[in-house]
């Protein structure tokens, strides 16, 4: 399978979904103090999930079809705006713009819907109906639920739109033999998600550098500095050492579904950074929750590369490093504690990912 470069535009579009992200984050800030209570977690959850899942529909229609032809930049560009205008719909009490948040979702859902028939019209090469067929199925069950919770009371709307989104994200892998019959770029689509998390990396570092005092700096802007940087090195030589090659019968799914834990914790990560730093005080909770979230990150981070390249040699004290990280964390009371515990770990397993397999040696599963 030839190679697919990432576009100049897809990039652009991604920009705008780092900002959705960070409207999200500054959302949740005002829901509750407490950013580890059920209803933020939630609340969190649920707005991500919807913008995430149309990154992925979206993001899968391009890596498949985009030949940087008028009309594909046309969509770009429409969506683009009407993500920001989705973006706007974010607020802490769901029901207050709940009708504007469902109807641009819903113009967003169709829009994309209409991409995949009309790219499959002009060049039927590419895939096959039947591959067609499965996400335009996905988008226009979102469109008819989303309609559904318009009409339906306050309360009983949400759950509905919210079932309705957690379908559409989970719809293609029930066809996925069509989807493997129809692979995509998968040095591509790995790309495109390792670029996501680099902005987002950047976000955590503008985080930092907004809670500077320059004439006041103090130890834990040092050490919160050192655990971006800890966290984007490990994710890098995972993204360097199992996602950048090509696959013959690539689908994305394994990667996108694994992606979502490793933005979500990293972004939770980040909220708790920003708060420690903004010297707010950290609940128990809240510190458990950072401290698990430092877990499935890493665990994502291992799952993701067994599935694709057998590179870490070393796999059981893999495992045993990210068991003790967490359990010490789990046990520590301090987070400045908790938060030096955690790089030491993910320094130990880039060690373990730098001493691993060479690129030469790598086979690909």
């Amino acid at each position: 399978m030839k190679k697919k470069e990432v576009s100049m535009s897809e990039l652009f579009f991604d920009l705008v979904f780092v900002f959705v992200l960070s409207t999200i984050n500054q959302t949740i800030e005002h829901i509750s103090e407490d950013l580890a209570s059920l209803e933020s977690l939630g609340k969190n959850f649920t707005m991500f999930l919807i913008f995430f899942a149309i990154w992925v529909y979206r993001t899968l229609l391009v890596n498949r079809f985009f030949e940087q032809k008028w009309y594909q930049y046309l969509f770009v560009f429409i969506d683009m705006f009407l993500v920001l205008l989705l973006s706007k719909a974010t607020n802490a009490d769901f029901q207050q713009t709940f009708k504007p948040f469902v109807t641009m979702s819903i113009l967003i859902f169709l829009s994309i819907a209409i991409q995949y028939i009309l790219n499959y019209k002009l060049n039927k090469q590419v895939v096959t109906l039947q591959l067609v067929k499965v996400y335009v199925s996905g988008l226009l069950l979102m469109i008819i639920v989303s309609l559904i919770s318009l009409a339906l009371p306050a309360g009983i709307n949400f759950w509905i739109y919210f079932i309705g989104i957690v379908i559409m994200a989970i719809f293609p892998v029930l066809f996925l033999k069509v989807s493997k019959e129809n692979p995509l770029f998968f040095s591509h689509f790995s790309e495109r998600l390792s670029l996501f998390m680099i902005l987002l990396f950047g976000e955590g570092i503008v985080q930092i550098v907004n809670n500077v005092e320059i004439a006041h700096i103090n130890v834990l802007d040092v050490v919160y500095f050192v655990l971006v940087v800890s966290l984007f090195m490990i994710y890098t030589l995972h993204y360097k050492k199992s996602l950048n090659y090509e696959r013959d019968d690539a689908t994305g799914f394994a990667s996108a579904y694994l992606h979502l834990a490793l933005i979500f914790t990293l972004d939770f990560i980040f909220l708790i950074m920003n708060k420690v730093l903004a010297n707010h005080e950290i609940s128990t909770v809240e510190l458990y929750i950072y401290t698990l979230a430092f877990g499935i990150f890493l665990l994502a981070i291992y799952i993701d590369t067994q599935l694709h390249n057998s590179v870490i040699d070393q796999r059981a004290l893999f495992i045993t490093i990210i068991l003790i990280a967490t359990i010490i964390g789990l046990i520590i009371t301090n987070i400045y504690l908790v938060t030096i515990v955690e790089i030491i770990g993910i320094l130990l397993l880039c060690f373990i990912f730098y001493s691993g397999k060479s690129d030469d040696e790598i086979g690909i599963k």
